[in-house]
C-alpha cells in the first residue's frame, strides 16, 4: 500500500483542501475549452488558446522554483490560490456581460497560466514537507489519485453545465470550488528548510540546473517527459476538435471524452497508489516504454476513428498510460531529492511536461486546421513513436555495463 501519507493530520488537511481544488481547475479547462471552440469553430485556436495556458510556465516557471525555494511556501500558496481566483472571476465576469472575445480569453488563458506557472513549484514543494521524506512516493500518488478522480468527474460536471445551465453557471462553480483551500492553508505547518537561500538569484537557478546535470537519471526523465507531452498529451489540449468537430456532440461530447480520460487516468493513479510501486532508476524500462508506445497508439486511432465508443476507450487510454508515466517520472525525480531543491528542480519538470504539452496542443491545432485532425493525429504520433524508440536506445546504450 502506498496510502502512508495519509497518517500525517497536516497532509490530511492538505489534501481535503486540494479535492475542491483541483476540481474547480478541470472545470474551468473545460469551460475556456469550449469557449474557445464556440467562439471561433477554430481548430488552430483551440490549440492556441490551450497553449497560452501552458507557455508561461514554460518561460516563467524556473524563476518561481528559485522563489519557492527562497520564500514561505504558505504565503506562496496563498498568493497562487487568490490570483486564480481573481482570475476566474474576471472570466465570469466577461462572460455574464457578454463581453468575452477571442482576444480577452487569450489573455486570460496567459494570465491563469502564469499564476499556474507559480502553482506548480509551490505545491510540489508544500505537500512533501507535510510528511516524512520517506513517505514523499507516497504523497505523489496520492496526489496523482486526487487529482485523476477529478478528471474524471469534473469534464463531465462541466460539459452538462455549460449544456444545462450555460458557462455563466460552470463558471460560478469553479469559482466557489476554489475557496475551500484557502481555509486550510493557515492549519498547515510545512517541515522548515535546511538552508535558506541567501545567494544571489542567478546563482540559485544556476545551482538547481547544476543539480540537474549532475544526475543522468532525472536528464534522461526530462528528456522523456517532453517527447511524451508533445506527442500524447497535446492532444488532450484540444479534445474540443474531436468531440464536436469529428463528431459533433458538443460540450456533452466533450465532457465524456475528458471523463474516459480522467477514468483511464484514476485506474492508472489507484494502481500506483494500493499496488506498484516503481523501482530502479530506467525511465525507459520495457515497462515504462510499453506504456509510452500504447498511449501513442491510442492517440493515432483516436483522431482517426469513426466509432465514438472506441474514441472513448481510446481516451481512457491516453488518460491511464498520461498517468502511469506522469506519476512514474515524478516519483523517480522527489524520491532523494533535498527540501531545498524541491521549488527548483520540480520547476524544470513541470517546465519541460506543460512546455512540451503546449507546443504539442499547437501543432496539432495548427496541423489539423491544415489537414484536419485524423491525418495530424498520425503524424504527431509517428513522430512521438520514432522519437521515444531512439531516446531509448541511446539511453541503454550509454548506461554503463
Amino acid at each position: 500500500m502506498n496510502l502512508v501519507a495519509l497518517r500525517s493530520p497536516e497532509f490530511r488537511l492538505y489534501f481535503l483542501g486540494a479535492v475542491a481544488n483541483v476540481n474547480a481547475l478541470w472545470i474551468s479547462r473545460i469551460v475556456i475549452g469550449w469557449l474557445a471552440w464556440d467562439l471561433t469553430n477554430s481548430a488552430q485556436f483551440v490549440g492556441i488558446v490551450a497553449a497560452c495556458s501552458l507557455l508561461p510556465t514554460l518561460f516563467g516557471g524556473p524563476f518561481f522554483g528559485v522563489l519557492v525555494d527562497r520564500s514561505d511556501v504558505k504565503k506562496a500558496a496563498y498568493a497562487t490560490n487568490i490570483s486564480m481566483i481573481l482570475c476566474t472571476a474576471l472570466l465570469l465576469a466577461l462572460q455574464a456581460s457578454e463581453n468575452i472575445s477571442s482576444t480577452s480569453l487569450i489573455l486570460i488563458s496567459l494570465a491563469i497560466g502564469t499564476v499556474t506557472a507559480a502553482h506548480h513549484p509551490v505545491r510540489l514543494s508544500l505537500a512533501p514537507r507535510l510528511v516524512k521524506p520517506e513517505h514523499v512516493s507516497s504523497v505523489v500518488a496520492l496526489s496523482a489519485l486526487n487529482f485523476n478522480l477529478a478528471r474524471l468527474i469534473s469534464p463531465a460536471l462541466g460539459g452538462l453545465l455549460i449544456d444545462l445551465t450555460g458557462t455563466t453557471t460552470a463558471l460560478v462553480v469553479t469559482l466557489v470550488l476554489f475557496l475551500p483551500n484557502l481555509t486550510v492553508l493557515f492549519r498547515l505547518h510545512p517541515r522548515e528548510l535546511t538552508k535558506h537561500g541567501s545567494e544571489p538569484f542567478v546563482t540559485a537557478m544556476a545551482e538547481g540546473l547544476h543539480y540537474i546535470r549532475q544526475r543522468r537519471t532525472i536528464v534522461v526523465i526530462l528528456a522523456t517527459t517532453a517527447v511524451f507531452s508533445i506527442a500524447l498529451r497535446g492532444v488532450l489540449e484540444v479534445l474540443p476538435i474531436i468531440a464536436d468537430g469529428s463528431f459533433s456532440l458538443g460540450a456533452v461530447g466533450l465532457g465524456q471524452l475528458g471523463s474516459a480520460v480522467g477514468g483511464g487516468a484514476l485506474l492508472a493513479a489507484i494502481y500506483k497508489a494500493v499496488g506498484h510501486q516503481s523501482t530502479g532508476s530506467d525511465a525507459l524500462s520495457p515497462l515504462n516504454l510499453a506504456v509510452a508506445i500504447s498511449g501513442l497508439i491510442a492517440m493515432a486511432v483516436l483522431g482517426t476513428t469513426q466509432s465514438w465508443g472506441i474514441a472513448l476507450l481510446c481516451a481512457a487510454l491516453l488518460g491511464a498510460t498520461g498517468t502511469y508515466f506522469g506519476v512514474t517520472m515524478q516519483s523517480m525525480i522527489q524520491a532523494d531529492l533535498p527540501d531545498d531543491m524541491r521549488g527548483r528542480v520540480m520547476s524544470i519538470w513541470v517546465v519541460v511536461g506543460l512546455g512540451s504539452t503546449a507546443l504539442g496542443a499547437f501543432l496539432i491545432g495548427a496541423i489539423a486546421n491544415l489537414i484536419n485532425i485524423g491525418p495530424a493525429s498520425l503524424w504527431i504520433s509517428s513522430f512521438g513513436l520514432v522519437a521515444i524508440l531512439i531516446l531509448s536506445r541511446r539511453a541503454h546504450k550509454d548506461t554503463p555495463p
